[in-house]
């Protein structure tokens, strides 16, 4: 079977030698055995009651002080390990005045603002997510491929981004020397997007990681999940945003998501169905694939549903995701440990303050 060199350019990274002869037979890199699945489900629903039990951290401090006082085993104990990551106090590095600041500047201060229309945050509030459209032109998207490709082939083998088989990954991609001539600055800074972002958490947000992800033919799928790690009710906590590198269509891996999911405050991780924790990699009633054209961004709560589905295509599906949270929580990505420092000096104090780093 001929493989175009644009795709054979990713198999280190991707850590294959060949594509599949079936590129449709499923791939689930994780499958969770039925005693995995059940600690799982464990594990998140004690985190999903404790934060649930309280709309603020100091009351949710004193219902994991509680529970841990009626329920000291290893599980309620690690469930406390993971909540005291959140509840430990602010972790916002800059005084909340830079992001509202930035905010101002960029015409979001108030909730009204009008970058986003009255069916687009409808979308959000109702669906869980929106999809802004195209908002990369032609040449943009050009020279972002080449970029994203040439870092594959440079950097996409190493350990901390060969993470997954089937998959090309590069993490941290917008605070990369990648991006010293600013090229990918709209996958963090594009108004529409923190319009978007601000709709969901407020005034008091911040970037907390952005990776590249690219599924190659036969891979690419994903148990359904949520970008937090238990269920929540009340304020939403993260939003992501995934931009299309490439087109997405039915079946070239596009995401999947379970559009109102947000709104159950149930983690996939803690459902159950029949009875028995639910198999991640199956699918999902009301799951529905969102498609775009190339240069479209799609910006959903990450407390939603979602997934990858597998590449059963011979190209390549390219996209670039974009991590945001309330100001106040843990980053995925130690922003100012890895920033590049030649990026770093030419950044204004409005992208800084997205950043959240002085």
């Amino acid at each position: 079977m001929y493989v175009d060199e644009e795709v054979t350019r990713y198999f280190p990274a991707a850590q294959i030698d060949e594509i599949p002869d079936d590129l449709t037979m499923p791939r689930h890199i994780f499958q969770a055995t039925g005693e995995q699945r059940r600690k799982g489900y464990e594990k998140c629903v004690i985190a999903t009651e404790i934060w649930n039990a309280a709309d603020s951290d100091e009351g949710r401090r004193a219902a994991l002080d509680a529970y841990l006082a009626q329920d000291d085993t290893d599980l309620s104990r690690n469930a406390r390990l993971v909540l005291e990551g959140f509840l430990g106090g602010p972790l916002n590095r800059l005084p909340p005045s830079e992001i509202q600041y930035a905010m101002h500047q960029l015409g979001l201060a108030d909730k009204n603002n009008g970058v986003l229309s009255d069916t687009e945050k409808e979308s959000l509030d109702r669906n869980g997510y929106v999809d802004l459209g195209p908002l990369l032109n032609a040449d943009q998207l050009k020279k972002m491929r080449d970029r994203y490709d040439a870092a594959i082939e440079q950097e996409g083998a190493s350990p901390e981004n060969a993470a997954t088989r089937g998959i090309g990954r590069v993490v941290d991609t917008v605070v990369k020397p990648m991006n010293r001539d600013g090229l990918l600055d709209p996958i963090f800074m594009q108004p529409r997007l923190l319009a978007a972002v601000r709709h969901v958490l407020g005034v008091h947000l911040k970037y907390i990681g952005s990776n590249y992800h690219c599924a190659l033919p036969g891979y690419g799928h994903q148990g359904i999940h949520a970008d937090f790690l238990w269920g929540v009710k009340g304020e939403p906590q993260v939003v992501n945003a995934v931009w299309l590198i490439d087109e997405f269509t039915q079946d070239n891996g596009a995401t999947r998501i379970v559009p109102g999911s947000h709104r159950s405050g149930i983690h996939p991780n803690g459902d159950l169905v029949n009875g028995e924790p639910r198999d991640l990699n199956a699918p999902v009633e009301g799951e529905i694939k969102v498609t775009g054209s190339a240069g479209s961004c799609v910006v959903y709560n990450a407390h939603l549903w979602h997934g990858g589905t597998q590449n059963c295509t011979h190209k390549l599906r390219r996209a670039q995701h974009a991590f945001f949270s309330r100001s106040h929580r843990p980053a995925s990505t130690d922003v100012a440990a890895v920033i590049d420092k030649t990026l770093y000096k030419r950044l204004g104090r409005v992208a800084r303050a997205v950043l959240d780093i002085e």
